[in-house]
Order: C-alpha cells, then structure tokens, then sequence
C-alpha cells in the first residue's frame, strides 16, 4: 500500500509539474492553413489563453486577437494533450475584383492541441470561422499550428 501511494504521488507531482510549465511562458509558432501566417499565445493559467494570428489568405490580410479556454485530456489520453474553445475579433483588408476594402468580424475557434512533454513545442489543429462584418464569410477555415515555447 505504501509502495501504491508513493507511486501516485510521483507520478502527481510529476503532473503538475508538466502542466505548470505552460503557464506563463508565450508560444510563437506558424500556422498552415486559413489564415497562413504567425502565431502567439500566452497561457494566464492552465486553462486560460490568449492567442494573437497575423495571417494571409486569397488576397486577404487580417490580425485575429483569440481568448481561448483550454480543457485537459491528459488522464484520459496522453500528457500534454488538450482541446480547446474560444473566440474573439479580427480587422485588415481584402481585395474583390480590384478594389480593396477594411475588413472585420468576429471569429469562433474549437481544436485539439498537444504540448510535447520533454520539448519547447506545441502542436494544434483548430476550426476557425469568421463572420465578416461587410464581406463574405469564412467558415470554413482550418489549420496546423506549430509553436515553441519560451522558458521551457
């Protein structure tokens, strides 16, 4: 028996040792995909996110500010795994038949991410719709993100 609660102790403080090196340390990566471009995301706490994407896509330019509310998988799956929801707000420009116009809306994100344990990376997978307030939509935007993380 105590042999069983020193092993779950380990293994508890091994944990929340992983899951406390996310938070405070900024992440910048490349996202592939709609919007293609650079991503930054800062952890508040283990559950809590912001993360900023400056990206271009069809002769579109925006800057996408995210809040996002990540939720742990790892007693489920791996160490390091996660899914996540959130939203925010996005403004730049896009030119339709030769005549370029400001652009913003508002945009929704739902994904999986992974954080590798032993390394400063960070890999997601993520929906991103955006509703354009005076241009067509996107709704169907998908992406690859890969980051490193500082201070890990």
């Amino acid at each position: 028996m105590k042999k069983i609660l020193f092993i779950a102790l380990l293994m508890g403080s091994y944990a929340s040792y992983t899951k406390a090196q996310t938070k405070g340390n900024p992440q910048l990566g490349l996202r592939a995909g709609l919007p293609f471009g650079a991503t930054v995301r800062y952890f508040f706490d283990d559950a809590n996110a912001i993360e900023g994407i400056a990206g271009a896509y069809s002769k579109t330019y925006t800057v996408t500010g995210l809040y996002e509310h990540h939720f742990d998988l790892s007693a489920l799956t791996t160490q390091g795994f996660a899914w996540f929801i959130g939203g925010g707000a996005h403004m730049g420009s896009r030119t339709v038949s030769g005549n370029t116009k400001v652009i913003g809306g508002v945009d929704g994100i739902a994904g999986v991410d992974y954080t590798v344990p032993s390394l400063p990376l960070n890999l997601s997978i993520d929906w991103k719709p955006a509703v354009h307030f005076n241009t067509d939509d996107d709704l169907t935007d998908f992406a690859i993100s890969i980051r490193y993380t500082f201070g890990k």
